[in-house]
């Protein structure tokens, strides 16, 4: 092979493929300046940090509303509320989805309505019971978010149904999933029902959801995560409160 060919070869298996994360544009400088985040990007890739961070994100919407006095969140404010973050979030889906897609993923627009519909849909169907549609959000958007985090950063031993997934990553989303929607539960229902009940509600939730988002399927799981959730969420509010 002559010397010419050699540096073409060179040149194009040095090219990034299309759909390898190193055709990602680069993240800000002062977000991998931050501790463990540039090994977190290393471990799962741009897209999917990218990913992960914007299912993580609606989660900081409701943070502080325990705190805030009000009766209750359903009614004309939630309603408008909800139409257009419904919006933003399609337009956000469209525009950053290239930016986000996984590999042999043709569209994301499946994973972010059955984001959606779980969430949303007690919030709207359900007045008097937002606590239910806030445990949801939280479990869907932190607890599956962290499962990622978990069996990316820690690894450790597989899961016996499903050789893919970690029991770091089922553990991560049980403890996070449950401390964040216990929050949002027990602020949006206090003083009514005390913390330790909360916990006992969305921890039971936060488990089975855990458990039906390891299962070997190979469809997105924000739907069956989320709907699992709020089944679970609400049968336990029934039997206990």
């Amino acid at each position: 092979m002559s010397q010419v060919s050699t540096s073409q070869e060179l040149i194009r298996t040095s090219l990034p493929l299309p759909s390898s994360p190193l055709a990602q544009p680069a993240l800000p400088n002062w977000l991998t300046s931050l501790p463990g985040v540039q090994v977190a990007v290393d471990r799962m890739g741009t897209a999917e940090f990218r990913r992960r961070l914007l299912h993580m994100s609606p989660a900081l919407i409701p943070a502080g509303l325990p705190w805030i006095p009000h009766k209750d969140v359903w009614g004309p404010i939630l309603v408008t509320m909800v139409i257009l973050s419904c919006m933003v979030g399609l337009a956000i889906a469209y525009l950053v989805g290239p930016l986000v897609t996984r590999r042999n993923e043709k569209s994301w627009m499946s994973a972010v309505l059955g984001y959606i519909v779980p969430v949303l849909s007690p919030l709207l169907l359900l007045p008097g019971h937002g606590e239910l549609g806030l445990m949801t959000l939280q479990i869907v958007a932190l607890g599956d978010g962290s499962a990622t985090f978990g069996g990316k950063m820690l690894g450790g031993r597989r899961l016996p149904w499903n050789r893919k997934k970690t029991f770091s990553g089922l553990i991560c989303f049980t403890i996070v999933g449950t401390l964040a929607s216990t929050y949002s539960f027990w602020g949006e229902i206090r003083p009514t029902v005390s913390w330790g009940t909360a916990f006992l509600i969305c921890g039971t939730a936060a488990l089975c959801a855990a458990i039906v988002e390891s299962l070997p399927i190979r469809s997105n799981d924000n739907l069956r995560v989320g709907t699992t959730a709020l089944l679970v969420g609400m049968a336990m509010s029934a039997w206990i409160l």
